[in-house]
């Protein structure tokens, strides 16, 4: 899920990317499309299927006319409840749909760490995080030379750039060598084929930034009169003395000089005093913002141009009050959906330039169409598409275009990916938020469910419903599994934190599970939610005094999470973060490394760390981003997975411990129910295997196996492995056909040498753990030891594993073949090396 950051601080989830009381059927879908009786009706056009470019030809002998990938935030093929069945269970049209029809993997699994950002990223490129940059997401924080830190978003346009005062300016996403890495659609669009984004990370506008605002906007709090020298305003942070600001917008706004400023909430409350009166009468709610200047780097500006009418509609959304229509109005418009197009193609005539200027090999001539404003009306005739439900796709102040990434529901996205289909876009990726929590209307709330409840149960029908809508639709436009490559995943898995519902031995869809009663006084739902700074000060006062408050000569900040990683710097001229062995350094991860608390739901006390990793295990774990050590963490911190560390946004008076409502399903950390996810194949070249949990598989396969399956190829190696156990042989190449035993047992072998869930990294996880956790400040030598290990192993799996790489990806691209001999060699090395690594972990 997805939430915005507060700001000076790292994100703790993300509210902008997650998702009646009616009991689930039971009813199957057929063999090819047909859906469940009581399916939701069919919204929308089904005759007016435009005709893809004819350039764009995808599949062996061209089978493959259509191809549609879905990636949900957090929906699960297991329980979470042994009496409830699981979100994909009660999405039959779906979970059947996958399971008659095609393959679904049930032994796939997330990266580290594993959220929205980085789950999703890993999916699109086929690479771990080390090589896309966003190693730590849905957030990252960057720690300056003073020892300052940042806190950008990982959601950013694909070329978006990041900067702060004291590091340097880099590529959000970032390759270990300083480039923006690949886009997904690009072999797409050089097939000849049209590519639609639909709410997807990174490859749509993520935000509406055109200009800064140096002050507000702010609304005026107490109607002013004309020739008033006073303005009670919401808020005075941003303003100064003498500054120049705008009271209301064009036409009839007026500028003033600030004299004074009172910033005060005690009544009377902020105001700015102006050193001359007012011209006209100010009603409550009027605009009041200080100084404008362009932003070079935002999606509005960097995409339309400054000047245009999106960027004066940026603009002016941007010097509106939070929480209002104008305000949202020009995410609504720009952001969330994207058609990158084949060259020439005449869906992007009015476009703008698709610029990728680190693309290998060059990227010209090609154009994108970005935003509801543009694409609608291309889908529709008109402002407004229609969800799968019936009911228009608006924003939370009912305007018509992009609902928000946690609105982004199975209805809406589903309908935005058939119009896209049906107008020619022949390739779409589409993301749809999680059904857990309540996301309100197009996400403008928050409040985690309980597995069973009923508002869970009705969004998971709603779910269910949109599927066979979808499905029905598709059939009436002919795009069916004989000629359409079906995707369906997910970016990670959930581990829930609650106590018991009232009727614990409820089933959800027949009896919903109560969760809103109090149970000895507390919620029976939402997480643990623990502030470091105070676990810190109460458990280890003195070190607390090396990093925590003003006159600390050291800081230190965490991105909030389940898995928290810790950033530890010297303040000053000569600041920056602390070397892995500085002593400072090395104090502070034994010391966290045994903070406990007193569970809310349990009155156990809990030890909250289960497992750690420096710098050579993050390594090991693909948490470290080469080109840009700024954003590298000093440790990652593995907790128990009832717990949200963080040293923000946490409840007022919540002290060192207290349980948050709004949130309750964790993710990011190592727990097999987080880590495990599903993968579901359907269409031509896919064998019809129902559900397996014989093949390991994690995200970074997803990307491999469907360009195998399309005939394309990257210009990049991959770190996935195409799944050849799913794909016929008419589809893989010849010398990957010929060898295909020995490649899949080369390829089970790479994963589990490599992969962040494999058996090597779990293994050197715990070795890397214990080797935290040894010494003492006089005696290191125990640590220093384990870290010469695993750098040595790090140095030997990277090695081995670029040449399993580039083995892989000779065979899958370039049907160049391996001798049996060099096969059978390299899995044997593989299964060496991680046998080493098991047999060296406590």
């Amino acid at each position: 899920m997805r939430l915005l950051p507060t700001p000076g601080r790292s994100t703790p989830h993300d509210p902008i990317r997650h998702r009646l009381s009616r009991r689930v059927g039971a009813a199957l879908v057929a063999a090819a499309l047909a859906v469940s009786p009581s399916a939701a009706p069919i919204v929308g056009s089904v005759t007016t299927l435009a005709a893809a470019a004819p350039s764009c030809s995808l599949g062996a002998n061209g089978a493959v006319k259509h191809v549609i990938y879905v990636q949900f935030d957090n929906t699960h093929l297991l329980r979470d409840r042994p009496n409830v069945p699981s979100d994909l269970e009660q999405m039959p049209n779906l979970l059947n749909f996958m399971r008659n029809n095609g393959t679904l993997l049930s032994n796939d699994h997330t990266i580290l760490i594993s959220h929205t950002a980085g789950g999703i990223l890993s999916s699109l490129t086929g690479v771990y995080p080390d090589r896309h940059g966003q190693t730590v997401s849905n957030s990252y924080v960057r720690t300056s030379s003073s020892g300052g830190f940042s806190f950008p978003l990982s959601f950013g346009y694909w070329t978006d750039p990041v900067s702060a005062s004291g590091t340097p300016t880099v590529p959000n996403m970032i390759t270990p060598t300083g480039a923006v890495p690949p886009a997904p659609w690009v072999p797409y669009t050089r097939a000849g084929c049209d590519w639609g984004g639909v709410a997807t990370a990174n490859t749509v506008l993520e935000n509406n930034n055109a200009v800064f605002v140096a002050g507000g906007p702010t609304p005026v709090r107490i109607a002013a009169k004309a020739g008033d020298t006073t303005l009670f305003v919401g808020s005075a942070g941003g303003f100064s003395v003498n500054q120049t600001i705008t009271i209301g917008h064009d036409p009839g706004s007026e500028t003033a000089t600030i004299a004074s400023i009172v910033s005060s909430a005690i009544p009377p409350g902020p105001r700015l005093t102006l050193t001359a009166p007012i011209t006209a009468d100010r009603p409550i709610g009027t605009t009041v913002y200080g100084t404008v200047t362009t932003n070079p780097n935002g999606d509005i500006t960097k995409v339309f141009g400054e000047g245009s009418s999106q960027w004066n509609e940026a603009r002016f959304s941007q010097t509106s009050p939070s929480g209002t229509r104008e305000r949202t109005l020009a995410q609504t418009d720009f952001v969330g959906f994207s058609i990158h197009c084949a060259r020439d193609s005449a869906i992007c005539a009015s476009g703008q330039a698709d610029v990728l200027p680190d693309e290998p090999g060059g990227y010209p001539d090609f154009k994108a169409l970005h935003g509801a404003q543009a694409i609608d009306p291309l889908l529709t005739g008109g402002p407004t598409v229609t969800g799968l439900d019936g009911n228009p796709v608006v924003d939370p102040f009912d305007q018509p275009g992009f609902p928000g990434f946690d609105g982004a529901s199975a209805a809406a996205s589903l309908a935005y990916t058939a119009e896209m289909q049906e107008a020619g876009v022949p390739v779409t990726f589409a993301y749809i938020s999680d059904a857990h929590d309540n996301h309100g209307k197009a996400g403008n709330i928050h409040v985690a469910y309980g597995p069973g409840s009923a508002g869970y149960v009705a969004q998971l029908k709603a779910y269910d419903d949109a599927f066979g809508a979808f499905f029905s639709r598709l059939a009436a436009d002919g795009i069916d599994k004989s000629n359409s490559l079906f995707v369906f995943t997910v970016d990670e898995g959930d581990h829930f934190v609650g106590s018991e519902p009232s009727n614990p031995s409820c089933d959800g869809v027949t009896v919903a599970c109560d969760w809103d009663s109090l149970q000895n006084g507390h919620p029976r739902v939402g997480e643990l939610n623990g502030n470091i700074d105070t676990l810190v000060q109460n458990q280890y006062p003195a070190l607390a005094a090396q990093f925590l408050g003003a006159s600390a000569p050291n800081a230190f900040t965490v991105h909030g999470d389940d898995a928290p990683t810790f950033y530890l710097a010297k303040k000053g001229a000569n600041g920056g973060q602390l070397a892995q062995n500085d002593p400072l350094n090395r104090e502070f991860e034994r010391s966290v490394a045994n903070l406990t608390a007193v569970n809310k739901y349990t009155g156990a006390t809990d030890k909250l760390m289960v497992a750690m990793a420096d710098q050579a295990e993050m390594k090991l774990l693909h948490m470290w981003a080469a080109a840009d050590p700024n954003r590298n963490a000093s440790f990652a911190y593995f907790a128990d997975p009832n717990y949200f560390l963080a040293d923000f946004g946490l409840p007022p008076g919540c002290g060192e411990l207290c349980i948050n409502p709004l949130f309750a399903w964790n993710h990011g950390d190592i727990q097999p129910e987080i880590a495990t996810t599903w993968l579901g194949f359907i269409g031509p070249g896919i064998r019809p295997l129902g559900q397996t949990g014989d093949v390991w598989t994690d995200h970074t396969d997803v990307r491999p196996t469907m360009l195998v399956d399309l005939g394309l190829a990257d210009d990049y190696a991959l770190d996935g492995r195409a799944i050849t156990e799913i794909l016929y042989g008419n589809v893989v190449s010849h010398a990957l056909n010929v060898g295909r035993g020995l490649y899949q047992n080369l390829g089970a072998a790479y994963k589990q040498l490599t992969a962040p869930f494999g058996r090597l990294s779990m293994a050197s996880l715990r070795i890397s753990t214990a080797g935290i956790v040894s010494g003492s400040g006089s005696d290191d030598s125990a640590y220093l030891a384990t870290d010469s290990q695993l750098n040595g192993w790090l140095s030997r799996r990277d090695a081995l594993a670029g040449q399993i790489s580039a083995v892989l990806n000779a065979a899958q691209f370039e049907n160049q073949g391996a001798t049996s001999a060099r096969l059978r060699d390299l899995t044997a090395q593989a299964k060496a090396l991680v046998a080493e690594v098991e047999a060296a972990a406590p």
